[in-house]
C-alpha cells in the first residue's frame, strides 16, 4: 500500500512538470513518425452527447497512414454542426502532411467511434474500409437512438461503397486480413473471435445485457507488431466482457500481452486488474477520453489505477492531449501535445 501511494504521489507530482517536459521522466521525445518504423497517435477529441470519442492514427516507415475509428459527431443534432472528423482528425492529418488514409477500421456502430466518418466520407480520401458489422440479431426494447446510430453508420458506409465499389470489407473479426503489413510491421485483427461474436452474457443481476453493451463487447480489437514491440487497441469492450470473454480467450491462446495498451472502453469504468495481469505487463497505457466533466474525473481515476498497478507511463488524452508512441523497432518513444487540450464542456 505504501508503494502504491508513493507511486501515485510521484506520478501526480510529475503532472505539474508535464507542460515543460511533454513526457514522463525516461521517455524519449519525438515529433511524430520522423525516422520511426511505426508511430501511433491517440487523438484528444471533443466529446458530445455522452460519447467519449476515439481515433488512433498509425503511420509507417513506408509512408502509409491507417486510421482506427474517427471520433465523434452529433448527426441527430445538425444545428450544433459538431464533427470530430472535420474539426480534429482531418486538420491533424493535414498538419502532418497526410492527404490520404490507406485503410480505416470502424470498430463498431457507436457515434463516438464512427461519427467523424460521416464528414470524412465525402471530404478526405480513404482507400479501403474495414467494418466490424456486428448488430445483435434480436433485442427487445432497443431505444430509438441505438436504431438511429445504426442507420447513420450503414447509410454512410453504403453511400461510400457506391463511390468505391469493392473497397468496403464487412464482418471484420479475428484473422481478417488487412493487407497492411510491411517489413518489420504486422497488423492483426484479434477481436471479436473468428468463430462467433459475443452474443450472450447475463448481467450481475441475471438480466440480459443491453444492446449498447453488446456493440461494445464486439468492437474490433487490433494488435500491431513493430520490431520487438506490440501495440494493442482493445476497443470499446467494457470490464465485465474483458474479464469473462476477451482475457480468457486470449490467455488460452497465449496472446494476452502487449507493450503498449490503448485501454478498453476509454479507460473509464474498467477494472485495471485484467490489463495489469498481462505478462509481461504493458510498458505504456493510453486512454482516449473526452472533455465532459464525468470523463475528466474518470481520467484521473484511470491514471491512479494504472500507476498504482505499476504502469507509470500512463497517459490520458483529456489530461495530456494527443499522445504519440513511436518505435524504431528497438526502443519506444513518447510525446504528448498539451496544445491539443480542449476546454471542458459544462454540458
Amino acid at each position: 500500500m505504501k508503494a502504491m501511494k508513493a507511486n501515485r504521489r510521484a506520478f501526480f507530482a510529475g503532472i505539474g512538470a508535464l507542460a515543460a517536459t511533454r513526457a514522463f521522466p525516461g521517455a524519449t521525445q519525438t515529433k511524430g513518425s520522423d525516422g520511426a518504423l511505426l508511430s501511433m497517435t491517440v487523438l484528444n477529441l471533443d466529446s458530445m452527447s455522452g460519447g467519449v470519442g476515439q481515433a488512433c492514427v498509425f503511420r509507417t516507415a513506408s509512408g502509409k497512414t491507417y486510421l482506427y475509428d474517427t471520433g465523434n459527431a452529433e448527426p441527430h443534432k445538425p444545428e450544433l454542426k459538431k464533427n470530430n472528423g472535420r474539426d480534429i482528425v482531418i486538420p491533424w492529418l493535414r498538419r502532418h502532411g497526410i492527404e490520404k488514409i490507406d485503410g480505416l477500421i470502424i470498430s463498431h456502430y457507436h457515434t463516438d467511434h464512427f461519427g467523424g466518418f460521416l464528414h470524412m466520407a465525402d471530404h478526405f480520401p480513404i482507400a479501403r474500409i474495414y467494418d466490424n458489422s456486428f448488430v445483435p440479431e434480436s433485442f427487445d426494447g432497443i431505444d430509438q437512438w441505438s436504431k438511429d446510430e445504426y442507420r447513420f453508420a450503414r447509410e454512410a458506409l453504403e453511400k461510400w461503397e457506391r463511390d468505391h465499389p469493392g473497397q468496403w470489407v464487412r464482418n471484420t473479426r479475428e484473422g481478417t486480413p488487412l493487407g497492411w503489413d510491411e517489413p518489420g510491421i504486422r497488423f492483426e485483427v484479434v477481436w471479436p473471435p473468428k468463430d462467433a461474436y459475443v452474443t450472450y452474457i447475463p448481467r450481475a443481476d441475471g438480466k440480459e445485457a443491453k444492446y449498447h453493451d453488446y456493440l461494445n463487447a464486439n468492437a474490433t480489437g487490433l494488435k500491431v507488431y513493430a520490431g520487438r514491440f506490440t501495440y494493442f487497441i482493445l476497443g470499446d469492450i467494457n470490464a465485465r466482457f474483458v474479464t469473462q470473454c476477451m482475457r480468457p480467450y486470449m490467455e488460452k491462446k497465449g496472446t494476452w500481452t502487449c507493450d503498449v495498451a490503448v485501454l478498453p472502453a476509454h479507460g473509464t469504468g474498467n477494472r485495471a486488474e485484467d490489463i495489469l495481469a498481462m505478462r509481461p505487463m504493458p510498458q505504456i497505457a493510453v486512454a482516449a477520453q473526452g472533455n465532459v466533466p464525468w470523463v475528466l474525473k474518470a481520467g484521473r481515476q484511470c491514471l491512479a489505477d494504472y500507476v498504482d498497478g505499476g504502469i507509470l507511463k500512463t497517459f490520458v488524452t483529456n489530461i495530456h492531449g494527443d499522445v504519440t508512441v513511436s518505435t524504431d523497432g528497438r526502443t519506444l518513444t513518447i510525446a504528448t501535445d498539451p496544445n491539443t487540450l480542449i476546454k471542458h464542456d459544462p454540458k
